[in-house]
């Protein structure tokens, strides 16, 4: 088996989007046990720009390929798997970085095959979000039926994922908050005949905490029900309301910090202001005394799912157990070339998107 040509966009010195570098590259054989896959799409994730940016504590050191997820085609099969069983299938996966490539090696516990009704768009844009609302929500949010819940950021890819989860069970009350009068619509359009299902501006942050108090009256609650679960992807000024939210016994779980994601690059020299702004950020960030945790009956826990790519039989346990609920494919909002990865970024990092961003791979 020989080596394979293949683009990869690499960073060398973080800090600014200026520095990806769409590059040449020969990938090795397959090694036992892997796959080559030829890239068809690839998601994108708000932890690419941390990575990007030197602000995600996983990044690897150095020079290195980003990106988290993919789908394509199995192009050649390494030693000791069989050949009729993979080669030539449609596959979607993940990766811990090395994604943003036209050809990757990826071990067979990280991939699967993609249904035939789902677009390579689509199965791209599933595993990483999938898996991170899952896992937030049954793992450590313990949802079951009759609970409360409140969804940040619920037009984004995680959010999307959130609510159709939270669609599978009984009598579940929901709550969605978006940043953007625009991405009500998405919401509406598939949960406004839900009478359980009501979404809300986050903004403006000082009267957050009363306006979701009051929405909790429009999917018949009351205020001081609270919530039993928040899923929280934003933190920042909504930490503290978030809290004071909970039911007794409620949950806050934290898997992302977008009010932390810089509006511009982050350039060492040029760009004082926006390390100026992440550092006032940094020192005003929420601090939390655990015994008030104990006193309020209120659980806060924090999920990155990197930390579980390493644990293959865990990270499969956990999507097996979330293929039982069926869930519908992710959609997909916005489609860019392999090419167009900084324009791409540069939406995402916008926070005006709605659903999944991806690249399509057509080298």
């Amino acid at each position: 088996m020989t080596s394979q040509a293949r683009k990869v966009w690499t960073v060398t010195n973080k800090g600014t989007f200026e520095n990806l570098v769409l590059e040449d590259d020969l990938l090795p054989p397959p090694p036992p046990k892997h796959l080559r896959v030829q890239v068809k799409s690839i998601g994108l994730n708000f932890a690419d720009i941390f990575s990007i940016f030197g602000l995600y504590s996983a990044t690897p050191s150095g020079k290195f390929i980003p990106g988290l997820e993919f789908s394509g085609i199995i192009e050649s099969v390494g030693d000791g798997l069989e050949e009729s069983e993979w080669l030539g299938k449609r596959v979607y996966g993940a990766t811990k970085f090395g994604g943003f490539a036209t050809f990757l090696n990826i071990g067979e516990e990280y991939i699967k095959k993609t249904p035939d009704n789902w677009t390579d768009q689509q199965a791209a844009a599933y595993v990483v979000q999938a898996i991170t609302s899952f896992y937030a929500l049954t793992e450590l949010g313990g949802i079951n039926d009759n609970k409360n819940v409140l969804v940040h950021s619920a037009a984004g890819g995680c959010g999307l994922l959130a609510l159709s989860i939270c669609s599978k069970y009984k009598n579940i009350k929901v709550v969605g908050t978006v940043g953007r009068p625009s991405k009500l619509d998405l919401l509406n359009q598939k949960y406004g005949a839900n009478e359980n299902f009501t979404f809300i501006l986050r903004d403006p942050s000082k009267d957050f905490e009363k306006r979701a108090r009051q929405a909790l009256l429009r999917i018949g609650l009351q205020e001081q029900d609270g919530y039993d679960i928040i899923l929280d992807s934003v933190m920042g000024d909504w930490f503290w309301p978030n809290y004071n939210l909970l039911a007794k016994e409620g949950r806050l779980v934290l898997f992302g910090s977008g009010s932390f994601t810089p509006t511009g690059n982050l350039h060492p020299i040029w760009n004082v202001f926006e390390w100026l702004k992440l550092g006032w950020k940094y020192i005003w960030r929420p601090k939390i005394d655990p015994m008030k945790i104990v006193q309020e009956n209120k659980s806060l826990l924090g999920f990155n799912l990197i930390h579980i790519y390493e644990k293959a039989e865990r990270l499969n346990q956990i999507f097996n157990s979330m293929q039982t609920l069926q869930l519908e494919a992710p959609h997909v909002g916005h489609e860019f070339e392999f090419d167009q990865l900084v324009e791409a970024l540069t939406l995402l990092q916008s926070g005006k998107t709605v659903g999944k961003v991806v690249l399509n791979v057509n080298f």
